[in-house]
């Protein structure tokens, strides 16, 4: 290949081997210099495109990646908004839950206690429609308050109940978990509060009930009540003697009733003896502590036995005539520190 220049062209010749003729290309300067320039434009071209192209892949790597991150934040935006409406929904729960124990208990209290312990709450349904701002009474304590806080707020939550969860509306979930978080924020410490005040009120209710059980425990072993149904035809005191005539000590009241009708233990107790005893025929006595015994003489049969613990009005007996008597009746009596006392001191109620 043979090149020659002039001075406005290149002319390529073409020698073969044989004896053919000879062949030549003329190319005009300005078609190389155009050649070389679309090259290197080419050369350019290529390489701007190459670089976009591998920017927009990396960008589309990374729009997929900023989705799914997104995708992930949203479930979790989602997941916070339910959580918190649900913490909050328990706190309502709670509320209700709370007044419901306090009304329970000021119940109980009242038939047991003289001055029941004055602590209110507020009812959470009246607190909700009542509740413009935040309700409290000045002689409640802060559940009322936290009572009227929350359903403030569940009112505002039922705004945005349609669009609850919905990645459509991803700025209102947003909003309504961020303000859920924000009541919450303000409800906890007060909520706290409440159940401190509420751990005080069933502190005092404990006090009072172990003071009602102290003061139990000293009248139980009392005899308090009639332990048999008739009417009392002889006294405690001198009287005079049925059979002998002349007059002697009564240790007791004599109660006439209906034969076989049911002797009850005045008070509770522990029956130290059941058998026949002498004149008192039938006999059983029960120790009621504290210095306390009483005694059922005249027994037609026995319906407790020795050693057995009874309770107040617990029929232990029935009535009879066994021993020396004139009569069906039950000789009763009271003793106090080993001494007879009269019966009828004890003998409140029936």
């Amino acid at each position: 290949m043979i090149w020659q220049k002039n001075k406005r062209c290149f002319t390529i010749m073409i020698l073969p081997h044989t004896e053919e003729a000879t062949f030549s290309l003329r190319i005009p300067l300005f078609m190389i210099q155009a050649a070389v320039v679309l090259l290197v434009f080419g050369f350019f071209g290529f390489g701007v495109v190459g670089y976009y192209y591998l920017k927009t892949a990396a960008e589309a790597q990374e729009t997929a990646e900023l989705r799914q991150i997104n995708r992930a934040q949203q479930e979790e935006i989602d997941a916070l908004a339910v959580e918190s409406q649900r913490v909050l929904a328990q706190m309502n729960e709670l509320d209700k839950m709370i007044y419901s124990v306090k009304e329970k208990i000021d119940e109980e209290a009242s038939e047991v206690m003289d001055n029941p312990i004055e602590v209110s709450f507020t009812d959470p349904d009246q607190a909700a429609a009542e509740s413009s701002g935040l309700y409290n009474h000045s002689n409640s304590i802060n559940s009322a308050s936290s009572s009227s806080a929350y359903l403030l707020a569940q009112s505002g939550f039922k705004e945005h109940e349609l669009s609850y969860g919905s990645r459509s509306s991803t700025g209102r979930v947003l909003d309504r978990a961020a303000n859920n978080i924000a009541m919450l924020h303000d409800i906890v410490p007060e909520r706290s509060e409440a159940l401190d005040d509420f751990g005080a009120y069933i502190e005092q209710i404990e006090e009072k009930v172990e003071q009602i059980k102290e003061k139990a425990a000293q009248t139980d072993f009392k005899p308090q009540i009639w332990p048999a149904r008739g009417r009392i035809t002889s006294g405690f005191g001198t009287r005079e003697i049925p059979y002998t005539g002349g007059y002697q000590f009564h240790s007791g009241v004599d109660i006439a009733g209906s034969h076989g009708s049911s002797v009850w233990a005045s008070a509770n107790g522990k029956v130290t003896y059941s058998g026949y005893r002498g004149s008192l025929g039938n006999l059983l006595i029960i120790d009621h502590g504290n210095g306390y015994e009483t005694y059922y003489a005249h027994l037609d049969g026995f319906a407790a036995k020795t050693g057995e613990e009874v309770e107040k009005g617990q029929t232990i007996g029935y009535m009879g005539r066994t021993g020396r008597t004139t009569g069906t009746h039950l000789h009763y009596e009271v003793h106090h520190s080993g001494s007879p006392v009269n019966p009828r001191r004890y003998m409140d109620g029936h």
